[in-house]
């Protein structure tokens, strides 16, 4: 009866002890935790930003002749490693072809994706043809569009302004296909042409 009064008198001290320890290791995990919480959060926020830039950048397209394809340039070039795209302040585009006339895009910004077969043309997007060989000169302003380089092709699913000479058209969605001097606009479409001269 000794011992066992003897438990009981330190059976409190004991759920203490017990209850103690029991909260000492759940706040050593949680610090741990947190811890570890911290370490990744500065490790996924590297792989977001960019790993380098090059400001005033001029990058050129070789065709296998040695001429150009086309040329991009822009204020600034930021690289981004997590999927190897870059971002691009104020690009300019322009495309060599020697059957027609050479293009010109312009923009706020652009993307294009890691192996530079896409480029999206974000803000205030202009493409411009100038006049040759009898074709009239022609402007197309858009919120957005996707150059194709590989393939000549230009396309959007915003609405678009398209100004050939002193004709205007009016539309949703874009598809222009310079390799075969194609484009046409999808849908809503709308036109102005100047009057004609009276005699």
């Amino acid at each position: 009866m000794t011992k066992l009064s003897n438990i009981r008198r330190y059976y409190p001290a004991l759920v203490l002890l017990a209850s103690g320890a029991a909260l000492a290791l759940l706040s050593f995990w949680a610090l741990e935790m947190t811890r570890r919480s911290g370490d990744d959060m500065p490790a996924e926020k590297a792989r977001n930003e960019p790993d380098y830039y090059v400001e005033n950048f001029t990058y050129v397209k070789v065709a296998t002749t040695g001429s150009a394809e086309y040329v991009i340039t822009g204020r600034r070039m930021e690289h981004h490693p997590a999927d190897n795209s870059n971002t691009i302040e104020q690009p300019f585009v322009k495309s060599y072809a020697a059957d027609r006339p050479p293009m010109t895009l312009r923009a706020q910004r652009a993307k294009t994706n890691a192996d530079h077969s896409e480029l999206h043309l974000y803000e205030q997007v202009r493409m411009d043809r100038p006049e040759a060989r009898g074709t009239e000169n022609l402007s197309v302003e858009s919120e957005y569009m996707l150059v194709l380089p590989n393939t000549d092709v230009v396309k959007s699913d915003q609405r678009v302004v398209m100004k050939l000479g002193d004709s205007t058209l009016i539309g949703t969605g874009l598809l222009a296909d310079n390799a075969r001097h194609q484009m046409t606009l999808q849908s809503r479409v709308s036109a102005a042409y100047p009057q004609p001269l009276r005699p």
